[in-house]
């Protein structure tokens, strides 16, 4: 009796108690190991840029499964085996209750590739987060922000890879699925032949390098605004007054674009004025300046080292006109710099005493003029009244004779 309940306990050791714990253990080393590869890409983090690193993040929850995965299929293995054994010394008996369907050869076919698929998937999906954070701190690194673009082209390859592993571990002959996906990818390119020259002309901007996120361009359309991204199919433009303007990538490959940023991120500010022509010029020239090179010093978005020139242009209808060179830090704010500019120069122009004529036409009439036009209209009526006398005295000769 005492024996019986000897191989009852042992019995249930192994077929439960044994598998369990191998979960249990081969899950908690996965946490752990988890936990110091985080630890260790937030130290490299903080060492690099100091920020959270994405890379831990990325890799969060899939180690662990991995553990628990690998504690599936140890555990299983170990049932296996007892089972095995069991049968092996009781002559066909299922010493563990358990469908004998379960450890079959068929069933533990499917159970290791079942496994190994999700293994796969696991580490597919970690490796695209991964490879998408790598490429987001390297911009960090670099001051070159990261497109959408880049992102989403990097994490359909990892997917695309990934999926053709699940299918090879799965058993299943991918050469098939190749010629079928090559077909399909010709027929959805020529239904599809407008969004994938948008996705090509995407991918062109980004290697010729010409631009990129945070710059300021102007189509020659007219919008104008700060690139914010460029996905695969857009590019979005975000414009001053925070207004979102989208243009196909197809379009800012063929249509001429300025790019305020090439070289330098400073924009040049041009003020077109006129004053008087009574005005003293070379006043006119100092006070302007003046003005110009407090609105550099003081206000925000201005450049405090840049000298403001001043050159007069024209000799207008009622003014002489001059346009004020200045500089601003970065072409959003030079609304803000003619604003400052404006209010302070008339200012200045109003104590000094310089006046900015508004626009103004003389028209002068002569004397000579009105006296030839007053002769020439007493000539007219002049004749009229000697073309009536004759025809008069003509009448009246006829009536006597009558």
């Amino acid at each position: 009796m005492q024996n019986l309940a000897i191989l009852a306990t042992s019995t249930i050791v192994m077929a439960w108690i044994v598998p369990a714990a191998i979960i249990v253990v081969a899950t908690l080393v996965g946490w752990v190991v988890e936990q110091i590869v985080i630890h260790w890409a937030r130290r490299l983090a903080r060492h690099i840029n100091h920020r959270e690193s994405k890379v831990g993040r990325a890799v969060r929850g899939h180690v662990t499964f991995w553990g628990l995965l690998f504690g599936v299929g140890l555990a299983y293995d170990t049932l296996t085996s007892f089972y095995t054994e069991s049968v092996a010394k009781k002559g066909g008996s299922n010493p563990a209750g358990l469908p004998v369907s379960l450890f079959a050869d068929t069933t533990q076919s499917y159970v290791h590739k079942g496994l190994l698929a999700l293994f796969v998937i696991s580490l597919t999906l970690m490796l695209a987060r991964v490879v998408t954070a790598l490429i987001v701190a390297s911009s960090v690194t670099t001051s070159r922000p990261v497109v959408s673009l880049v992102t989403n082209v990097t994490r359909f390859i990892v997917l695309s890879i990934g999926f053709l592993l699940v299918l090879a571990v799965s058993g299943v002959n991918i050469a098939p699925w190749l010629a079928t996906l090559g077909i399909a990818g010709l027929a959805v390119s020529l239904a599809l032949q407008a969004t994938l020259t948008d996705l090509v002309s995407g991918m062109l901007l980004l290697a010729s390098r010409q631009l990129t996120i945070g710059e300021y361009v102007k189509l020659s359309t007219g919008e104008e605004g700060y690139i914010s991204d460029i996905t695969w199919r857009t590019t979005t433009i975000r414009q001053i007054s925070n207004n979102v303007v989208i243009v196909p990538n197809s379009k800012m490959t063929s249509l001429p674009v300025t790019n305020y940023h090439t070289f330098t991120q400073n924009s040049g500010v041009s003020v077109d004025l006129g004053v008087s022509y009574a005005s003293d010029l070379d006043q006119v020239e100092r006070v302007t300046i003046e003005v110009a090179q407090d609105v550099m010093r003081t206000a925000p978005g201005g450049m405090p080292d840049f000298t403001p020139t001043v050159r007069f242009t024209t000799l207008g209808d009622y003014s002489i006109g001059l346009t004020v060179n200045m500089q601003a830090r970065e072409i959003g704010d030079q609304y803000l710099i003619k604003h400052e500019f404006i209010k302070r120069l008339r200012r200045r122009y109003r104590e000094e005493g310089i006046s900015i004529p508004y626009p103004i036409q003389t028209v002068q009439l002569r004397e000579a003029r009105e006296a030839h036009d007053a002769s020439a209209v007493d000539g007219a009526a002049d004749g009229a009244g000697d073309q009536r006398g004759p025809q008069a005295s003509a009448n009246s000769s006829e009536a006597s004779s009558r």
